[in-house]
C-alpha cells in the first residue's frame, strides 16, 4: 500500500483476549473491512499495529486519498458498515475514534 494518503483515519481498540487471531483477521489489510473499502474509490489501504507492550491493544489506520471518497463510501456502504461492525463486535472489548487527518507530509520537527 503506498503510504502518504490525503485522508487518514485512526481506530484504537481494546481487543478480546480470546479473540485476537480473529480481530487481527477481520482489521487486517486483507480482511473483510479493508475488502468493503476497497470496493469504492479512493480507498488506498489499511494498516494494522499492535501494542508492543499492552498486549490486546490495536491501532488501525484507512488510508483514503480524500474526506470527500471516504464520506461517499460511508453514504453507499451503511448498511454492509453496519452489518460488518455487529459482525464483528464480539471480538473488541473498547473501540476509539482517535480521528481524521488530512495532508501529505507528515509532521516535522523543528530543528534545534
Amino acid at each position: 500500500m503506498p503510504y502518504g494518503g490525503h485522508f487518514e483515519v485512526l481506530y484504537r481498540y481494546r481487543v478480546h483476549p480470546a479473540q485476537v487471531r480473529a480481530f487481527e483477521h477481520a482489521y487486517g489489510s486483507e480482511g473483510p473491512w479493508a475488502k468493503l473499502f476497497a470496493r469504492y474509490p479512493g480507498y488506498r489501504g489499511t494498516r494494522l499495529f499492535r501494542h508492543k507492550a499492552m498486549p490486546g491493544v490495536y491501532v488501525t489506520l484507512d488510508v483514503w486519498d480524500t474526506k470527500a471518497d471516504w464520506e461517499a463510501f460511508h453514504r453507499a456502504a451503511e448498511e454492509e458498515y453496519s452489518r460488518l461492525d455487529r459482525r464483528f463486535a464480539m471480538l473488541k472489548l473498547e473501540e476509539q475514534l482517535l480521528g481524521y487527518y488530512e495532508g501529505t507530509e507528515e509532521y516535522q520537527a523543528p530543528p534545534d
